[in-house]
């Protein structure tokens, strides 16, 4: 507890040590109208009343610091209880569930505890009264309706019941709220960190988890924001949070939505919303509040805006040559003139599998990638089938193979059940499974591997792009490399080439 604290306290017990008598005195005077009381004694009283003054007032600084003692203890041996909204407020409780301090961590809890007096009462009496507050004061709505709840105790059994008990209480006093609830263990660095932003050590944890998964966040943004921003901001970027449970939908209906917010951004860039391809939107943060970011391309240009999620206004832009591939149709520039695009990925690479008579199904280790050579845009596509690797450029406007050549695949695919077309290829499977201890003879296969992390990233496999999927050996074990693209991010896994289970994963916004 701070010093300025301590004296709020101090002036508040102070404030409140004198019972109120001014209804009493005043009834008293009125039925003694017209009777002459006696002042006899009234001196020697009065002699009394300094020095049972500044009894009063040190018994106050004594009980103050005790209570600071007290809290400590509590603190110890209780629990910690963290209600964040933007308010931010510590409740401290004992076995009992009897509140032994609240104290609010940030200016908005100052603003919604003025006059409350929560120490010695029970938990559910404690909440209800902070919510009924918050939802007073318009820190809580249906518009900004995040709660997070963070619990801090060691019994981990114990921990889960508050967590219970905590979302129906507040369930029962906002109905239309999104809880989120976890169990935080603050050590000395989490701390330190919540007292660098001046924020709970609760949503410093769970700020620490988004921005692990999204290197372009940061503390400095997402510190001052409410959790309900906070939570748009991670779900719109597909960001999980381990420990975490949510109760509810986090509201976005104080925002303009993503079709006005594309509107705004085409309007600017003078293009129809109709010719834009590969959109990507998140939710994200300036200056000016909560923005839509969109990254789109149209006619050969990649379009990436910050728009103001509130009024659409068109906060930052920019426009670069588009690397994407979506551009399957003419556009007018707007110059009278039309621009030839180009005809995406996927028909150029129905174009390479047609010509290499190799069926899509059997095509693995499949990249695809946009490139120039003396001023000719057209894609390089690699993949291998059956032992053989394949390596084709077609042109990125009319689709014509432009050169290709084959070779021996030096990651022949492994497929369950397929057959090595040379002896040294079966050598070279044999050899890695035993090292594997892998009885089948085989390994799972790239479509296997790609759909396990497809499913850890929580992405649609039919939907991923420039993917590159490798058989490698790291550490003495055999995995599949991926890299994929997908929703606006770029994720890398490892995965165990005889089970599928996840080795290792990134993942980092798609720039």
């Amino acid at each position: 507890m701070t010093h300025e604290e301590i004296y709020k306290r101090i002036q508040q017990a102070a404030t409140h040590a004198a019972p109120n008598q001014l209804d009493a005195i005043l009834s008293a005077c009125e039925e003694q109208k017209g009777t002459v009381i006696s002042m006899t004694n009234n001196s020697k009283k009065r002699r009394w009343l300094a020095p049972l003054s500044v009894a009063a007032a040190l018994a106050i600084v004594v009980g103050s610091v005790l209570g600071i003692s007290q809290f400590q203890q509590a603190k110890a041996a209780g629990s910690v209880v963290t209600l964040d909204i933007n308010p931010s407020i510590a409740l401290s409780i004992n076995e009992k569930e009897t509140i032994t301090a609240a104290t609010p961590l940030n200016d908005d809890a100052q603003e919604i505890m003025g006059g409350m007096e929560l120490e010695g009462t029970n938990l559910e009496t404690a909440v209800n009264a902070i919510i009924g507050a918050c939802l007073q004061k318009g820190y809580l709505d249906e518009l900004e309706n995040a709660i997070l709840v963070s619990v801090e105790n060691t019994d981990q059994a114990r921990a889960t019941q508050l967590e219970t008990e905590l979302t129906n209480t507040i369930s029962g006093a906002f109905q239309s709220g999104a809880i989120l609830t976890q169990t935080v263990d603050v050590d000395d660095n989490l701390a330190q960190l919540a007292k660098e932003y001046n924020i709970s050590a609760g949503k410093a944890s769970l700020i620490q988890e988004v921005i692990a998964q999204d290197s372009t966040l940061t503390f400095e943004s997402l510190a001052p924001l409410s959790m309900s921003e906070i939570s748009l901001i991670a779900s719109s970027r597909n960001l999980t949070t381990t420990g975490v449970s949510q109760t509810g939908s986090t509201s976005d209906q104080a925002y303009i939505g993503q079709d006005a917010a594309l509107k705004s951004a085409c309007d600017h860039a003078g293009i129809a919303t109709s010719d834009v391809q590969g959109l990507s939107t998140e939710f994200g943060w300036s200056p000016k509040g909560m923005v839509y970011e969109l990254d789109f391309c149209s006619g050969g240009t990649e379009y990436e805006y910050d728009i103001n999620a509130t009024d659409g206004s068109v906060v930052k832009y920019e426009q670069e040559p588009c690397d994407h591939t979506w551009h399957n149709s003419s556009t007018n520039t707007g110059n009278g003139t039309n621009t030839t695009s180009f005809i995406g990925e996927s028909a150029a690479t129905t174009a390479a599998l047609s010509h290499a008579k190799v069926d899509q199904s059997a095509a693995q280790s499949l990249t695809v990638k946009l490139d120039e050579d003396d001023g000719v845009m057209y894609y390089e596509i690699e993949f291998c089938s059956n032992g053989v690797e394949y390596d084709y450029e077609v042109n990125a406007t009319t689709g014509a193979v432009v050169k290709f050549e084959q070779d021996t695949c030096d990651h022949y695919a492994h497929r369950t059940g397929s057959n090595n077309s040379t002896n040294q290829s079966q050598s070279q499977n044999q050899n890695q499974n035993q090292s594997q201890g892998n009885s089948s003879g085989s390994y799972i296969g790239y479509d296997a591997a790609l759909q396990a992390a497809c499913k850890h990233a929580g992405v649609d496999a039919s939907q991923v792009s420039r993917l590159e999927n490798e058989l490698d050996r790291d550490d003495g074990v055999v995995c599949y490399e991926i890299s994929f693209h997908c929703n606006g991010m770029e994720y890398e896994y490892e995965i165990n080439a005889s089970s599928g289970a996840v080795l290792k994963f990134e993942s980092e916004r798609d720039d």
